[in-house]
């Protein structure tokens, strides 16, 4: 729990400086003092709804995913159990956003200058990817023993969903993001490769294990669900009837592992409960390229991703407990609309 603290509080010291200060304050030489500017007010926006966001979002997460968890175990099929986890996040979502919009409509000042060279915004997009968990490694605790999987198959319930807010001038462009995103093993063959002994808890000794296993893993082996909380920055590039960006983005990822099975050598199904449940906190990175089509106060969006998500979480008990990491990565379409705040 101090260690979630410890990285909620880095993330939101971090997200706050970088786009409420991204700028200099302005001189008296470019506007009147005094004035109420639109950069002036974007920022007293941000440092009114990024504690919100970064608060409640993640509650709402945690909640979302113990709820989807306990429909695992009470026999729901997983499409009902994400289903019940993605509304509380959602509904989380959507009540900030309601404030966000009373705040800026009965709280922040009216901005005074008629600046249009920078543009201030919110989005929400959905981002339908293709996926696959590269580099799975699994070492086990008492350093007698790891395995890898070089690849496997993944996909997705439903598409990851995400909300932005930030600035574009004409050059350069900086935001804040958080999504939320499920993926989860498909039915299929799993190449293993071991090196050292593990611990036959029949027999209380350590036994060999074989070099290479062919393994047939079910589908929603493991289950995975992510929050992703970070900041983008892109260069724009010149106007063809369409505005082009280019640039990247990285952040913390809150990490929901879970599955029903032991392991991949134990297929048997925990009775009542789930065999891994971690939450853990890790960070991931994208590269983006992306097309704008502007209108006069909102825009219509594609951005294409490829997208780097890193989990690391403990698993199993006893002898046979294990440390276990591996890169989630996706190809997304981002397809979105903005709206201009002011």
């Amino acid at each position: 729990m101090a260690k979630l603290i410890q990285y909620f509080f880095c993330l939101f010291m971090f997200s706050s400086i970088s786009l409420s200060n991204i700028y200099s304050e302005d001189s008296t030489s470019q506007v009147e003092q005094g004035a109420v500017t639109q950069k002036k007010v974007f920022k007293k926006y941000l440092k009114t709804i990024l504690p919100a966001n970064l608060f409640f979002g993640p509650y709402a997460f945690i909640y979302g995913v113990t709820i989807g968890g306990q429909a695992i175990v009470d026999g729901d099929p997983p499409l009902k159990a994400n289903t019940k986890w993605l509304v509380a996040p959602l509904l989380a979502g959507a009540l900030i956003q309601m404030k966000a919009l009373e705040i800026k409509t009965s709280v922040l000042k009216k901005p005074t200058d008629n600046d249009n060279s920078t543009l201030y915004y919110n989005i929400f997009y959905i981002g339908p990817d293709i996926s696959s968990i590269k580099d799975f490694n699994a070492k086990g605790d008492d350093g007698k023993w790891s395995a890898d999987v070089a690849e496997a198959e993944t996909g997705t319930d439903y598409p990851p969903l995400g909300y932005r807010t930030g600035f574009s001038t004409r050059s350069f462009g900086v935001d804040f993001e958080m999504s939320l995103l499920a993926h989860h093993t498909l039915e299929q063959k799993a190449y293993y490769n071991f090196e050292g002994q593990i611990y036959n808890e029949d027999y209380n000794v350590y036994v060999d294990l074989p070099t290479s296993m062919e393994i047939d893993l079910p589908t929603h082996f493991l289950m995975l669900h992510s929050m992703y909380m970070g900041i983008n920055a892109y260069y724009v590039l010149p106007n063809f009837g369409v505005t082009p960006y280019i640039g990247a983005g990285g952040g913390v990822l809150l990490n929901s592992i879970q599955s029903q099975y032991p392991g991949p050598a134990n297929l048997v199904q925990e009775d009542g409960a789930l065999a891994l449940d971690e939450m853990e906190l890790n960070w991931g990175y994208h590269g983006m390229v992306g097309f704008r089509y502007m209108r006069e106060k909102s825009f219509y969006y594609v951005e294409l991703r490829p997208t780097f998500h890193n989990f690391q979480y403990e698993s199993g008990s006893g002898r046979l407990k294990e440390h276990d990491q591996f890169v989630l990565q996706s190809f997304q379409i981002q397809l979105g609309v903005g709206k201009n705040i002011f």
